[in-house]
């Protein structure tokens, strides 16, 4: 191979290596923590906190949703993975199933796996919380659930 061909090879070969490392595993998460300015704006009511893979966790993603008097963040709906929520501030209604509960800042939130849930900002000021969402490596297939939202 002459020395012009082989050095216009190089180039695109080690693209490619590179590529191929970059769509590679990603490093699981090492302890961290996250300071309360480190969250960037991912929607306008949420400001994402960590979306990653950790040592047990095929996905470990939290998030700060804040919800104006009245509204939702979205529809109710439901999926595979498990969430926690921790309400920072104000009052919020949570559908779960079919049964309704009030929960208020510090009160703590379990969904469970393809549960039908939502919240709504019950008060009269915005009210926030934290979502940490947990995905073990075998968690259940949401496209079951998104297929039929309202059922059981």
């Amino acid at each position: 191979m002459s020395r012009s061909i082989a050095g216009k090879l190089l180039v695109p070969v080690g693209a490619l290596m590179l590529c191929a490392g970059i769509a590679g595993a990603q490093a699981p998460l090492r302890s961290a923590v996250f300071s309360a300015d480190s969250a960037r704006s991912r929607k306008t009511n949420q400001r994402s906190i960590v979306d990653t893979v950790t040592t047990t966790l095929s996905k470990l993603e939290m998030h700060e949703t804040t919800v104006a008097p009245g509204k939702s963040s979205h529809p109710p709906h439901r999926h595979g993975h498990e969430e926690l929520m921790v309400i920072r501030t104000g009052d919020v209604e949570v559908l779960q199933g079919t049964t309704t509960r009030m929960a208020h800042a510090g009160d703590v939130i379990f969904m469970a796996s393809n549960e039908l849930h939502g919240l709504k900002n019950a008060g009269k000021t915005d009210a926030s919380y934290l979502v940490i969402r947990i995905d073990p490596h075998d968690v259940p297939s949401d496209a079951k659930a998104a297929a039929n939202p309202a059922a059981p």
